[in-house]
């Protein structure tokens, strides 16, 4: 037997395109949670350099955010 068969309308490109824009997304969402909890779980004192810490997360988070709804707007149109 040969195996699935494909989806009409879809193609390879368009599926790597998802593909990457949930991950994207999905990174985004993991690093603005477990990075605040790892300091919370730490329990360490906040240092001087905590807020260009946060303020890099927080950056790093909205590029990616940002990056995934731009791939994945691309991919639609």
């Amino acid at each position: 037997m040969a195996g699935p068969l494909p989806t009409e309308g879809t193609n390879n490109r368009e599926s790597v395109a998802h593909m990457l824009s949930e991950f994207c997304r999905e990174l985004s969402a993991l690093i603005l949670v477990f990075v605040p909890l790892d300091y919370l779980l730490k329990g360490d004192k906040l240092g001087p350099n905590f807020w260009y810490e946060a303020i890099g997360v927080l950056v790093v988070s909205g590029l990616l955010l940002t990056i995934g709804i731009f791939v994945e707007r691309r991919e639609n149109n």
